[in-house]
């Protein structure tokens, strides 16, 4: 007969070694052991660990089992409570800082499993998950979830070895700009902070951006950050932070940044900055980057930033766009915004950007227009302007524009322009529209343009319009015009 019996315990000394009020032999020693260091105080090295243990448990075990009734190994009610208990009492040093003989007794394996062989214990954090010590929960970008949390600690690190006081914003962009940070990010702590940024050379800036430091250690690095997460960060910082950090960076550097952002992205963080803000990047750019930045914007974006530049800043953005980029700006902004824009420009800047528009461009801007928007724009121009702008536009445009004018705006505009200009003008009109632009003017007007042309140009004009003219306007024009019109 075998006379290697198992020990079996009764529920109160079960209880009793549970409390820690059981006196020596009460319990198998190898129970006694671990029920014991479980409950005693957590060494320093141990606690390390404690959240990624805690959440790796809580994932584990909150999840609804899927391991087979015939895997278990806990039989009697009395096993059942005593694991229960054990459970619960691991779970409690936890949080007082027996995490690492917890992972390593096999505590955080599948629920109600069979304990992991010899040798098979886990580093606390990687059990069950997968996760390799140091990496952590990430957000939808890839971002640590407590990416700040893991800055802070950063800083910490670096000031612990010497590179100055974390505990404000001086101190802790001293310590992102210390030399020791590369030295101390090497630890697998802040592996994700590293793998997010793809390097640690990108790490003191996305720290300093999401600790809402005033000034980046690296403001010339900033467009090395990934642009997913540029483009998170960025569009997350308040708004006077935003203008702070953008309007901080040089212009081949600023350039970059806005550049590489996804065109959602750069709508956003240019909407949210204020007025001063905003005007200060854009004119800030280079003419290419600025006219990348400007048409990369979806039609709304561009409409609120161009509309939100106080007029100053509207004209020096808009003059320093390439041609190309002016027309494809001002074409791609909806009628309401096209026209609050040019009717914000000051007329030096107004005829700077008019002027500068291909003849298809220009056609498209002044007939997309609202007659209010087409008056104040001809109305403003100074006569080169006007001239340049009325001569270019190629025949249908012209005829649009100058028949949706009132009568008392289209005296105005033709009587500013100079009799070169006011003849090729005339003569480009085809009959129908010309006929139309000479019957809208007040006869006063009419008189005086048709008196000021030279008879080359009034012998060009279609004898059909002329004589529709009234007679106190034929009676000014020269008997060699009369004398050719089919007047009864």
């Amino acid at each position: 007969m075998s006379t290697n019996h198992s020990r079996s315990i009764n529920r109160k000394a079960a209880e009793q070694l549970l409390d820690g009020s059981a006196g020596p032999g009460a319990g198998p020693d190898q129970l006694t052991r671990v029920l014991a260091a479980a409950a005693a105080p957590g060494r320093e090295s141990e606690r390390a660990g404690e959240q990624m243990a805690v959440a790796a448990f809580q994932t584990h075990h909150l999840a609804p089992a899927t391991t087979s009734r015939r895997g278990k190994m806990i039989k009697s009610p009395l096993a059942q409570l005593l694991t229960a208990k054990v459970i619960a009492a691991s779970l409690a040093a936890l949080a007082t800082g027996g995490v690492a003989l917890a992972a390593s007794t096999g505590a955080f394996t599948g629920s109600g499993s069979a304990p992991a062989s010899p040798g098979a214990s886990q580093p606390a954090g990687s059990a069950a998950t997968g996760a390799q010590p140091g990496a952590s929960a990430s957000s939808a970008d890839g971002a640590p979830a407590d990416a700040p949390g893991l800055c802070r600690s950063l800083a910490s690190q670096v000031e612990s070895a010497g590179a100055g006081t974390a505990g404000d914003p001086a101190g802790l962009e001293q310590a992102l700009a210390s030399p020791t940070l590369t030295t101390v990010l090497s630890g697998s702590q802040f592996s994700s902070l590293t793998s997010t940024v793809q390097g640690s050379m990108n790490v003191p800036d996305y720290c300093a951006l999401l600790l809402d430091l005033p000034t980046l250690p690296q403001p010339d690095g900033l467009a090395q950050l990934p642009a997913s997460v540029l483009s998170t960060t960025l569009t997350q910082l308040p708004a006077g932070d935003l203008s702070s950090v953008l309007t901080s960076l040089p212009a081949s550097g600023l350039a970059q940044v806005l550049t590489a952002l996804p065109a959602s992205g750069l709508s956003q963080v240019l909407t949210a900055l204020p007025a001063p803000g905003l005007s200060q990047v854009l004119t800030t750019l280079p003419a290419p980057g600025l006219s990348s930045v400007l048409t990369s914007l979806p039609a709304s974006g561009l409409s609120q930033v161009l509309t939100t530049l106080p007029a100053s800043g509207l004209s020096g953005v808009l003059t320093t766009l390439p041609a190309s980029g002016l027309s494809q700006v001002l074409t791609a902004l909806p009628a309401p915004g096209l026209s609050q824009v040019l009717t914000a420009l000051p007329a030096p800047g107004l005829s700077q950007v008019m002027t500068r528009l291909p003849a298809s461009g220009l056609s498209q801007v002044m007939t997309r227009l609202p007659a209010s928007g087409q008056s104040h724009v001809l109305t403003t121009l100074p006569a080169s302007g006007l001239s340049h702008v009325l001569t270019t536009l190629p025949a249908p445009g012209l005829s649009q524009v100058l028949t949706a004018l009132p009568s008392s705006k289209l005296s105005q505009v033709l009587t500013a322009l100079p009799t070169p200009a006011l003849s090729q003008v005339l003569t480009t009109l085809p009959s129908a529209a010309l006929s139309q632009v000479l019957t809208i003017l007040p006869s006063a007007a009419l008189s005086q343009i048709l008196a000021g042309l030279p008879a080359s140009t009034l012998s060009q004009l279609p004898s059909s319009v002329l004589s529709q003219l009234p007679s106190s306007v034929l009676s000014q024009l020269p008997s060699s015009v009369l004398s050719q019109l089919p007047l009864g």
